[in-house]
């Protein structure tokens, strides 16, 4: 039998003072703490947080508030690193951070990247996710890219700012015409991608038909819904060959084959 590992880096203290926030982390939940205070109450787990050799809390900024608030001992684990950027590491397989905790995380830090992406969420009112999404050339959003947005490794390629302004615009253009509530919806955003990659998608003959057909719009709820409707609006009053299949294109997911959005 082998004999089992002593761990040597797990301590206990009283002493609060020595420990660190992590710049960047996500503001204390004080109802998030309550829940804590609570569950030690009723039966406490000793549960450590872990911290940098510098003593920078990395995970557990919650438990440590509420073991501070109650006087209890803190017990705490040292890692082996002191990257700030573990953080958001430690955080990418749990449910504690939403995107946009990664983001303002990663801004604190002046990543490039995600100051550009945060400032075009802002500016076309659109969610986190889907934006990442139209930088990486995708419908909606997949595993791996959502793994290398959490933890730090987010790009914009090259021309990807020119091609999400562009698609960001013309979405932005329809959504104002439609209703007074500047934020883009999901469902609009993906209908919209998935038409932009169309082969016979033309957004000026849209936006021309439109100004009789786009109150059909108003009633789309879904992707699906979208899809529907935005081929009905493109359609009306073409010939049979110019006329465009986006519902079957959406169906048999075509628009995953096409590697980058149509040229203008």
């Amino acid at each position: 039998m082998s004999k089992k590992k002593k761990m040597t880096n797990c301590f206990v203290t009283k002493n609060y003072s020595q420990f660190k926030k992590t710049k960047g982390n996500r503001p204390i939940s004080e109802s998030h703490v309550s829940k804590i205070k609570k569950a030690i109450a009723a039966k406490d787990l000793k549960l450590p947080i872990l911290v940098t050799k510098n003593m920078e809390i990395r995970d557990g900024h919650h438990t440590f508030q509420a073991r501070k608030d109650l006087g209890l001992e803190i017990y705490y684990i040292v890692l082996d690193s002191n990257d700030a950027f573990d953080m958001a590491l430690l955080n990418s397989n749990r449910s504690g951070w939403n995107y946009s905790d990664y983001l303002n995380f990663f801004c604190t830090y002046q990543r490039k990247d995600y100051m550009i992406l945060k400032s075009k969420v802002k500016q076309y009112e659109m969610p986190i996710q889907e934006a990442v999404a139209i930088f990486n050339n995708q419908v909606s959003l997949k595993s791996d890219t959502m793994d290398d947005f959490k933890e730090g490794r987010f790009k914009i390629p090259a021309n990807g700012l020119i091609a999400f302004d562009r698609i960001a615009g013309e979405m932005q253009y329809i959504n104002n015409v439609l209703d007074n509530s500047k934020k883009l919806k999901r469902g609009f955003i993906r209908a919209y991608l998935v038409a932009d990659k169309c082969p016979k998608w033309d957004f000026a003959r849209f936006k021309a038909a439109m100004k009789s057909k786009g109150s059909k719009l108003l009633g789309a709820i879904s992707t699906e819904d979208y899809i529907s409707q935005f081929q009905s609006i493109f359609n009306n009053g073409l010939t049979a060959s110019k006329k465009i299949k986006l519902a079957r294109f959406f169906e048999d997911k075509e628009y995953e084959n096409k590697q980058e959005h149509r040229v203008h």
